[in-house]
């Protein structure tokens, strides 16, 4: 009888120590991450900021013990915006390193590519940047948002157009894509339900280097106020342009414009813009950003403060914090529990997301800020009234 019982406690200790292994990426001593990342190309200033943002809060959270024992290792792999490369590198992360989990990837092309894989092994993906509804509001129980739609914020830059700048012609320059024209779409639902009229838009493509052409064409449609859909090197263009051209009007553009690099990139040509929200600022005197300065300061000193770097640390300590809540018997089963009894969750470094079961929601407040003699002035907070 006794060997009976032996057997059952082997048995079901060997069972145990099957189910714990069962995930790849977990071990006593290491959680093992990865991310996909433009690292060269058009997005690489502002990729390279948001992976130090990710990797400078895993180096803190490793130096303050870990997560339940565990050090984590993530590694990033570049794309080069490239949806064909993007795929590639996911699968060399999830099939020959063993990953546990993705946190961190940035595009929206190139993320939408690799959700099919990501589902199909069940990888959980954590802290994508993209505009697509599919990574913002996904039907995939694996992925947990950081970002709003574009939609969301081709709408909240023409709104604010609107009842702040009091604006009623309204001009659009975006990025011929995927990202651009979801923008575009947000910014013509607003325009039509208030009766605002689009007197001009103009667009490019990631490889131009030169868009007066387009300052030109929509200066002629005179509008008062220009939404633009772009990343920092065009839309930078765009502002010297208009500049050269004399030309001053309301000019209003995604967060991604608000980061140091855009001011580097275009001097004192940014003036005036306003930008949205939905990432912590340097300038914001709360904790949680005090806190994100320190990390930042300490692990990657080169790195400035600023939107790639806060968004991008945003999704390491969203990681950090559902990881902890899962318990030492870490799966991505139970990270994905964990993720979904947070709720509404607000990090502090981006506006509140909510998770819960079969509904995964990225941010969908906004602030709003203006460059003023270099500086990124913040003229309303994503949480105020």
């Amino acid at each position: 009888m006794k060997n009976v019982f032996r057997l059952f406690a082997t048995a079901a200790a060997l069972c145990s120590a099957a189910t714990m292994a069962a995930d790849p990426g977990i071990s006593d001593k290491e959680i093992k991450l990865g991310a996909v990342l433009p690292l060269q190309g058009g997005f690489a200033a502002g990729a390279t900021q948001f992976r130090d943002g990710v990797d400078a809060y895993f180096k803190w959270t490793n130096e303050q013990g870990g997560i339940h024992g565990r050090k984590i290792a993530w590694n990033a792999e570049n794309d080069s915006y490239n949806p064909q490369q993007s795929v590639a590198a996911v699968k060399k992360l999830v099939d020959r390193d063993g990953v546990f989990a993705i946190v961190g990837t940035l595009g929206t092309a190139n993320t939408l590519a690799m959700l099919p894989f990501l589902k199909q092994r069940g990888v959980p993906l954590l802290g994508p940047l993209g505009s697509h509804p599919l990574i913002n509001e996904p039907t995939d129980r694996n992925i947990f948002p950081i970002s709003p739609t574009g939609p969301q914020q081709g709408t909240s830059l023409v709104q604010y157009a609107h009842e702040s700048l009091h604006a009623k012609r309204i001009a659009v320059f975006y990025q011929d894509d995927q990202m651009g024209k979801e923008l575009l779409s947000g910014v013509k639902q607003y325009a039509a339900a208030h009766k605002l009229e689009i007197v001009g838009e103009a667009s490019y493509v990631p490889s131009d280097v030169d868009v007066s052409a387009q300052a030109l064409a929509l200066r002629q449609s005179n509008p008062d106020a220009v939404v633009m859909a772009v990343i920092p090197k065009q839309g930078t263009l765009f502002l010297v342009a208009a500049q050269k051209l004399g030309w001053k009007s309301n000019f209003l553009a995604l967060q991604v414009m608000g980061d140091p690099v855009t001011l580097q990139l275009g001097g004192d040509a940014v003036n005036r813009l306003y930008t949205n929200l939905y990432a912590g600022v340097e300038t914001m005197t709360t904790p949680e950003i005090q806190q994100a300065k320190t990390v930042l300061a300490k692990y990657a000193p080169g790195t400035a403060p600023g939107y790639w770097s806060f968004i991008g640390m945003s999704g390491a300590k969203l990681f950090v914090e559902a990881a902890k809540g899962a318990g030492k018997d870490l799966t991505r089963e139970s990270l994905i529990a964990s993720l979904e009894r947070m709720g509404t969750h607000a990090s502090g470094l981006i506006p509140p997301v909510s998770y819960q079961p079969g509904k995964h929601a990225g941010p969908g407040t906004f602030g709003y800020a203006q460059w003023q003699d270099g500086k990124l002035v913040v003229l309303k907070g994503w949480q105020d009234k």
